[in-house]
């Protein structure tokens, strides 16, 4: 109504808008939203970090961004070979080092929350914070505590004994564990101990072959590879158990998300398939 000639060009390029900005990047393969930031997993450009605070409130011309202030102020960035996932146990802002009361009868929280984890195609299991832990805000507790100017975002460590991580390109956090699909199918790693991680199962041919996708719900987890669906037990989280028969035959199933009694399975060149679990 206000510019005819702009809005009489938009029509004539097919209503398609021009790319006015682009992030760092040339691949975005996962994403994660925890409080007020965006987690990225960017393939070679590793694992980026982007302020979606108050997203709901920019205006048209507002952009995310990395640095809301000053790039001198924080290092939203942690360079990994070639990251294919990232998971966090919670979308909460979960600080495990939070002032806890005594009257309150306040229960102390995991050291787990204070983590990111990426998986890495080649480092396998890429554990994102600051391993020292006597600092104020080990992890990314340091997203967390309302200073805007200390957000140093450090590499703990990499994990991938004797490469049976390699290939690692799903990540879904259960309990105290990490559900990894990698080359050698579903690899359960236990992060009780952050710094310290150890594998504690291993799940592969014949029941999986090439996994794609990973969700767990309640005493079971979802896993679809390029025969379908398929459903394991993980009553003992440390032990997941296949079910045997629990399997719906899918010809190019990729990724796995699921809702109560509903499987969504994002399948390939047949859409999507929606799975009564």
């Amino acid at each position: 109504i206000a510019y005819h000639e702009n809005y009489k060009k938009h029509i004539e390029e097919q209503s398609e808008l021009e790319e006015a900005d682009h992030k760092e990047g040339s691949e975005v393969l996962d994403l994660q939203a925890r409080g007020e930031y965006l987690y990225a997993a960017l393939g070679k450009n590793g694992l980026r970090v982007y302020d979606i605070a108050n997203i709901d409130n920019k205006d048209i011309s507002e952009k995310m961004t990395t640095a809301p202030f000053s790039p001198l102020g924080q290092r939203f960035y942690v360079p990994t070979k070639y990251a294919m996932a990232i998971a966090t146990p919670t979308t909460l802002g979960v600080d495990p080092l939070r002032s806890q009361l005594k009257e309150n009868e306040e229960q102390s929280v995991h050291l787990l929350y204070g983590f990111l984890y990426v998986a890495d195609k080649y480092e396998g299991l890429v554990i994102v914070g600051d391993p020292n832990l006597k600092s104020k805000s080990p992890g990314v507790g340091t997203l967390l505590d309302g200073n805007p100017s200390n957000n140093f975002l450090k590499r703990a460590l990499a994990f991938n004994p004797e490469g049976k991580l390699n290939g690692a390109r799903r990540i879904t956090i259960a309990g105290v564990y990490a559900y990894i699909l990698c080359d050698r199918g579903l690899v359960v790693v236990s992060l009780d101990n952050p710094l310290q991680p150890k594998i504690t199962a291993e799940i592969g041919e014949p029941f999986l072959k090439d996994a794609r996708g990973v969700a767990v719900q309640f005493r079971y987890a979802f896993v679809v590879d390029r025969e379908g669906l398929k459903v394991l037990d993980v009553t003992h989280l440390a032990q997941p158990v296949p079910v045997e028969n629990a399997t719906v035959t899918l010809s190019d199933a990729r990724n796995i998300y699921v809702a109560r009694t509903y499987a969504y399975v994002a399948a390939g060149k047949d859409g999507l398939a929606i799975i009564d679990v």
